[in-house]
């Protein structure tokens, strides 16, 4: 076989194999389901339940993973995704109130701890490209 012809078959196998993974990861989000993301998160923005804002701010950062084409729970989702986003341990930290707050009986973060959460789930959404 000519080391030419094997050289460019591996080449373009391994160009055909990242191009598949990159494009796996691609925007896969419809404007429709955008404008759904966004309407709930005008929602969540009124401010009148901040328990329940956490947890529905969670679950639109998992809707727009799952469109993304991650799988598993939320926080295997994070761990996959966790290169889209600026700031990482923000991200981690709103999800780990959203879990304090639906496992926990006696957990009370402050407004201060609230409003921080909800921003750093906005600052998730823009990083995915999301138009708040």
């Amino acid at each position: 076989m000519n080391p030419i012809f094997l050289i460019a078959a591996i080449a373009f196998s391994a160009a055909i194999f990242f191009g598949v993974a990159i494009s796996r990861r691609q925007k896969k989000i419809s404007e429709s389901e955008e404008s759904f993301v966004r309407n709930q998160w005008r929602m969540i923005g009124l401010g009148k339940n901040l328990k329940s804002d956490i947890i529905e701010a969670d679950k639109l950062l998992d809707f727009v993973l799952e469109k993304y084409g991650y799988s598993g729970s939320l926080g295997e989702k994070l761990k996959k995704a966790e290169r889209l986003f600026t700031d990482k341990n923000g991200v981690w930290v709103a999800h780990k109130m959203r879990n304090k707050l639906a496992h926990e009986i006696n957990y009370r973060p402050s407004e201060f701890e609230f409003r921080l959460a909800l921003e750093n789930f906005r600052k998730a959404l823009l990083d995915l490209k999301i138009k708040l």
